[in-house]
């Protein structure tokens, strides 16, 4: 069987969720299936990983990163194969619906998570990612989500059947066999991991951690990405945490060593599709406070320990009792490595190839 993927998700991500969710795909697509991608320009890292890619694409150059002619020149070659019709099975990587009218064959969409239906206020008046998004997956001949939560947004906002809709649990990445020291750190410390916007609940997680850092002035707080914001940084500095807190850039190497010396990961998100940390902490040994909201209950299940996101107090609670009882970590550290097991690339491969052969 033919899949037929493209450029969307390579040229707007050099590393991310979504990209490395298709790669995985590509990579690991079991006998019988072939896929491909005629993503010509990409400055994605995960592309160099994926068998046959990297020699057929050119490495985006500087140049053409802010402007549009990248993706004019990557959706004309990728609406001439659509229209020549030779696949079996087309899965766009993203939500521009740019093919709707080139498409000759089923469709396949996989849908992450609903945040810019739920979160829109959050987002500039100018982003259509909900509209394109809505158009494209009306139009699918099948809808994979990645988690059973994510099924039931699609099914209330959307109106779309069960029958039409496939979850398929995601992987994770992490290599925990391979660390990296990262220089510096305190000698016990609270990790924050991704985004901080919106809806990743950073500034409740900070006033918790505040109440925390009181009772507990030896515990830091260490949060990997981009440097603090002026506005984040005014907040930390508010709460009385400033001298306490930092943020790091890491490699994966170094985000593995990250959570293997930290007391707890708190993820404490009002809404995620599926949340990969959960399961990079698993893998890490890491002990895990995480939100009762969302798809984090049916992901994590019963090994990590659950506060309310909305309530700092709760927030506060559930991490004191991680780094004041080893032995519930122990518990927690046990049970997440035997649900990690439920989890893989390959395994999210086999089922999406299953999804591809009822599609047809």
């Amino acid at each position: 069987m033919e899949i037929l993927y493209d450029y969307q998700t390579f040229i707007d991500q050099k590393f991310g969720g979504i990209s490395r969710y298709f790669a995985e795909l590509m990579t690991r697509l079991p006998e019988g299936y072939h896929f491909r991608n005629p993503v010509v320009l990409s400055s994605n890292v995960y592309l160099k990983s994926v068998p046959g890619m990297w020699a057929s694409t050119m490495w985006l150059p500087r140049f053409m990163k802010k402007g549009k002619k990248a993706y004019r020149i990557n959706e004309s070659i990728s609406r001439r194969v659509l229209e020549r019709g030779k696949y079996d099975i087309f899965h766009p990587t993203y939500y521009n619906p740019y093919f709707l009218k080139s498409v000759k064959r089923p469709y396949v969409i996989t849908v992450h998570d609903m945040i810019h239906e739920k979160f829109a206020e959050i987002f500039p008046e100018r982003d259509h990612t909900a509209e394109m998004k809505k158009l494209t997956v009306m139009n699918a001949s099948r809808i994979i989500a990645i988690s059973n939560n994510t099924k039931k947004d699609l099914m209330e906002l959307y109106g779309i059947p069960d029958d039409r809709i496939d979850v398929v649990y995601q992987g994770y990445g992490l290599d925990t066999s391979r660390e990296e020291s990262v220089e510096g750190l305190p000698s016990r410390y609270i990790l924050y991991v991704g985004g901080r916007f919106g809806y990743k609940n950073f500034d409740r997680f900070c006033e918790a951690f505040s109440l925390l850092h009181r009772e507990y002035p030896d515990i830091e707080l260490v949060c990997t990405g981009v440097p603090f914001d002026p506005m984040e940084q005014a907040m930390i500095d508010r709460l009385g945490i400033g001298g306490c807190t930092r943020s790091v850039f890491v490699s994966e190497p170094q985000l593995t060593y990250l959570y293997k010396h930290a007391a707890c990961f708190v993820y404490p998100s009002l809404y995620e599709g599926f949340g990969i940390p959960i399961l990079e902490a698993y893998a890490s040994g890491c002990p895990l406070a995480l939100s009762d909201a969302s798809c984090f209950p049916e992901v994590a299940r019963d090994g990590g320990a659950y506060f309310d996101p909305y309530n700092v107090e709760s927030m506060a609670d559930t991490m004191r009792r991680l780094i004041s009882d080893t032995h519930l970590c122990e518990t927690l550290v046990a049970r997440g490595r035997e649900i990690l097991a439920s989890y893989s690339w390959d395994k999210m491969a086999r089922e999406t190839a299953a999804v591809y052969s009822r599609t047809v």
